[in-house]
């Protein structure tokens, strides 16, 4: 990953990054998945094109926006980081749990106000992919330690039954596991 040759596909050395003839060098996840929703999801089954329903576009970029800054790389970034090092220090967990407490009760909001059982819209989108990748991540690497959320399942029954339905799409349990 900090290899010159792979530097010049992605800059900052990690992963993922997605290489195309088409344009090379695609790296960031959501920039893939909004690379590949736009090149090989002509018929939009897993994403909302702009010139067929703009607004649900709109949000898809939005939500994709929120789901890269503030829960991967604010919130679950950060607890990896805390929940590795194992600081002994209360405040450091209750920030970890409070800035958790506070994405999941977004996403429980939205999926209130959605009702449709996904993120946007009403079927399964680049979004949840987003999302599910990295709840699983905080699920993995949080079950059982000082981070995890006590009472999640009562606390964000809606995430929960979404994270079900994200797991019954054909081939996700494949690949998240």
């Amino acid at each position: 990953m900090k290899s010159e040759k792979y530097l010049k596909l992605n800059p900052n050395g990690l992963i993922p990054t997605f290489v195309d003839e088409e344009v090379g060098s695609v790296f960031e996840s959501n920039a893939i998945l909004e690379y590949i929703a736009s090149k090989y999801d002509k018929e939009g089954k897993f994403s909302y094109k702009e010139q067929d329903d703009p607004k649900l576009y709109w949000h898809q970029k939005e939500w994709l926006y929120f789901q890269a800054t503030q829960f991967a790389s604010h919130t679950l970034s950060r607890g990896v980081y805390y929940n590795q090092m194992k600081p002994n220090d209360e405040f450091t967990r209750e920030h970890v749990l409070h800035n958790f407490t506070k994405l999941y009760d977004v996403i429980e909001g939205q999926l209130t106000e959605n009702g449709t059982g996904w993120l946007i819209g009403d079927k399964f989108t680049i979004v949840d992919i987003a999302f599910a990748t990295g709840n699983h991540r905080r699920i993995e690497a949080f079950a059982g330690t000082d981070y995890e959320i006590e009472d999640f399942d009562e606390k964000y029954p809606k995430v929960v039954k979404w994270y079900e339905n994200v797991l019954a799409v054909d081939g996700v349990k494949d690949v998240l596991n």
